[in-house]
């Protein structure tokens, strides 16, 4: 910046021009004439000085006529801008191959082997020094020689050209000068192209980018998982799928194992093979068996002088669920009850019912044949081995399974699957009532009757036929499959108010861990719904064929099913133990945290009524899910409101379990898990690669040029306009005209010029 003052000259007098020619031919046409009045004159000298005097006044008169005046202005010189922008990101780090130099040195080196181009640049433009990342920061060229501090954790050239804009709007910027390795680390839909909006923004900024990156020999050796597209939530026995992004630079010819994990077993692998490819796409596929969240780790060994190597492994949460609830209904005969049963059962689009109808069993006598009979034969040993793991629930409804018990149907060997399919793979069990159910259908004694909530004695059960009302018990009243409201009084009243039944199996006993939920308000008051967990599994009791009447006649009393229809529902979400119905709950305020962040956690225990449990000893452990290392450890005791709150906080990056046993005087009452995750997530070095592409596409569009480093005599090969630029900061007008130190001048000088003329002897 320099002050300068400029002077001007100017006639605002006889602003015509005809007129101020006619002017000047007059004065020249006087000096003429006076010539020739003087040219006799002796000796020389005396005719030179009359000429001349008359010749300054003519001039001075004319000026007088013209009007002249000077303009003074005072300016400021600017200097046009320039500005060097520095790459701060994380990846600038990055070394080259074997080199041994990264990137930000190369930089750092071009301003030290550039540094008369530097001075220059300086003394002509005025320059500003920038660095960036997702954000512009001032910094000096002193910064750079004395090395930047390079924690930027995400590249984003749009937004740094849209803060450029904002910056120098208006103001004289000639040129960019980029140093950077490109590598944008913003992640956009497929539909949108970034170079595209990368030149745009480059465009409406008006000024040329000089981009700088790291040369050929600066690309590192790396092996990265740079994306995975996959579900985060999907179905159990159904296929699942993971799309891989492997990203290889600098290995040719090499075979690698990339695995899937669930914990530390690999449920899936590949071999990848590093041919000329730098991208590679492959997916990795399994089957879950088992609902829940997992952690599924993705992995390729690292390999000798990586650059990186946390991109080789990725970590991610999965959500398993029921697609469908998949429900074997075993009918012993049509009745209204069963129809009622299906219809409910069949309307809910997430159930996938199979039933049978037992409409001839291997006794009855019949004069038709098997091929002449329009029915499908009872499939009993493919249902009861090989297809009765795929089943989330068995309901036995009337159904007498004595007919099939031989020494060629075993049905008494399918019953023993049958109860280890409920204690052991986790089942339900649900048996309907009805004269050939319970005692009456010869389950005493059996495998069923050991899952079974109710004791079965064939000499003292009986079934009584009397029409009377259910009673919802105590435990009911708290129970998650006999609340049809969720308002305690409503929920009675509903209760109260349900059809009759037309009778139950009257059986002899509950077993000792069994919940009676509603009884039969006869004799002995018998159980009509009772539950009870089992093993792994859970099995109820329902000693009655005419639960339809709360269905049918609740309509035809102009009421609604819907009460009939939620028992059922519940019945079924208890049955296979919704998550939602688990009786100890853990839950984290989020999924992921940042190191040192407080992490919330609640652990919820419900009792077997589903109502807070008080004074339930805990056993609680939070395992880093790599190292198996144990980061919080204790015992501790549910409060009144069956809760117990604690916080943790870790530095250590990593998915975390938290795990807890829920006990009751050395009962347990169950466990339960959850994971959270502590992370930050580090998009520098996702992708390692230079992206020369983006920086050369901004120089093509903004007409500048793109360079390699190292490079050296930079002045040789870059140029910038610098066009020069004045600012006013002043001016005033000085009038020659109108003052009387001209007329006395010209007073002067006429009378001069009178005197020597007479004393001459001229007129």
């Amino acid at each position: 910046m320099e002050n300068l003052t400029q002077w001007h000259l100017t006639f605002v007098g006889i602003e015509n021009l005809g007129l101020r020619a006619l002017v000047v031919f007059l004065a020249i046409a006087v000096l003429y004439f006076s010539w020739l009045s003087i040219k006799s004159i002796t000796p020389a000298a005396k005719r030179l000085l009359l000429i001349a005097l008359r010749f300054v006044a003519t001039v001075l008169i004319v000026l007088l006529l013209l009007q002249p005046q000077i303009e003074q202005k005072e300016v400021l010189k600017l200097k046009n801008k320039v500005v060097c922008l520095i790459d701060n990101s994380q990846s600038m780090t990055l070394k080259g191959g074997d080199t041994g130099i990264s990137r930000f040195q190369l930089v750092a080196d071009f301003f030290k082997d550039n540094a008369s181009f530097i001075e220059e640049l300086q003394n002509n433009f005025d320059v500003d020094f920038l660095s960036f990342s997702d954000t512009i920061k001032e910094i000096s060229s002193d910064d750079i020689k004395n090395g930047l501090v390079l924690d930027g954790t995400n590249t984003d050239i749009a937004r740094t050209l849209k803060l450029l804009k904002k910056r120098y709007e208006g103001k004289s910027v000639k040129g960019y000068l980029v140093f950077s390795d490109g590598a944008d680390t913003v992640e956009l839909p497929s539909s949108i192209n970034k170079l595209e909006i990368i030149s745009n923004l480059a465009k409406e900024l008006s000024a040329p980018f000089f981009t700088f990156s790291p040369g050929g020999n600066m690309d590192v050796r790396d092996i990265a998982i740079s994306n995975i597209s996959y579900d985060s939530f999907t179905f159990v026995r159904s296929p699942w799928k993971a799309d891989v992004t492997v990203k290889i630079l600098g290995y040719k010819d090499l075979k690698l194992p990339i695995t899937l994990k669930q914990g530390n077993d690999i449920i899936s692998s590949k071999v990848l093979n590093t041919s000329e490819e730098s991208e590679l796409h492959i997916d990795l596929a399994f089957t879950p068996f088992t609902t829940g969240t997992f952690l599924y780790t993705i992995s390729i060994p690292v390999q000798p002088h990586e650059a990186i190597t946390e991109n080789n492994q990725v970590s991610f949460l999965v959500k398993v669920v029921r697609d469908k609830i998949r429900i074997m209904h075993v009918c012993g005969r049509p009745s209204w009850d069963e129809r009622f049963l299906r219809r409910v059962l069949k309307s809910d689009p997430n159930i996938d019912l199979i039933s049978f109808f037992i409409l001839r069993t291997p006794t009855d006598v019949s004069e038709a044949r098997n091929d002449e009979l329009s029915l499908i034969p009872f499939p009993v040993d493919e249902l009861f081995t090989q297809a009765l793991g795929s089943f989330d629930l068995v309901i036995f409804q009337n159904f007498d399974y004595r007919p099939y018990d031989s020494s060629f149907f075993r049905f008494s060997h399918y019953l023993n699957n049958l109860q280890k399919f409920v204690t052991d793979q986790g089942g339900g069990f649900m048996m309907i009532g009805g004269d050939i159910s319970f005692s009456q259908g010869g389950y005493d004694g059996t495998a069923i009757e050991d899952i079974l909530p109710v004791n079965l004695y064939t000499e003292k059960d009986s079934i009584d036929t009397s029409r009377l009302k259910a009673v919802i018990t105590n435990d009911g009243l708290k129970h998650p499959v006999t609340t049809l409201d969720d308002n305690a009084d409503r929920n009675i009243a509903i209760w109260k108010d349900l059809p009759e039944l037309d009778g139950c199996n009257v059986t002899t006993q509950l077993k000792s861990d069994a919940v009676p939920l509603v009884i039969f308000p006869a004799k002995g008051n018998p159980p009509l719904v009772s539950v009870r967990d089992v093993g792994l599994g859970r099995c109820m009791a329902i000693t009655t064929d005419s639960l339809w009447r709360w269905n049918f006649l609740s309509v035809g009393e102009g009421g609604s099913n819907r009460h009939y229809i939620k028992f059922l529902q519940n019945a079924v979400k208890w049955l296979i133990k919704d998550p939602t119905l688990n009786p100890i709950r853990i839950t984290v305020n989020k999924e992921t945290f940042l190191p040192d962040e407080e992490v919330q956690i609640k652990i919820e225990v419900l009792g077997r009524n589903y109502q807070p449990m008080e004074g339930v000893q805990l056993g609680i452990d939070v395992t880093n899910e790599f190292s198996g290392e144990s980061i919080f450890v204790t015992n501790a005791t549910t409060d009144n409101n069956g809760q117990y709150k604690f916080t943790i906080k870790n530095n250590r990056e990593g998915y975390y379990i938290v795990k807890a046993l829920a006990k009751k005087e050395n009962d347990e009452i169950g466990q339960d898990y959850t994971v959270f995750n502590i992370a930050i997530e580090n998009k520098e070095f996702k992708d390692t690669s230079i992206r020369r592409d983006i920086l050369s596409k901004l120089s093509e569009v903004s007409g500048g040029n793109y360079f390699d480093l190292p490079t050296k005599n930079i002045e040789e090969k870059l140029f910038i306009e610098n066009p020069s630029i004045v600012k006013l900061v002043g001016k005033r007008q000085i009038s020659l005209w109108d003052n009387g130190y001209v007329f006395m001048m010209i007073l002067a000088i006429v009378s001069i010029e009178w005197w020597i003329r007479k004393r001459s002897g001229l007129s």
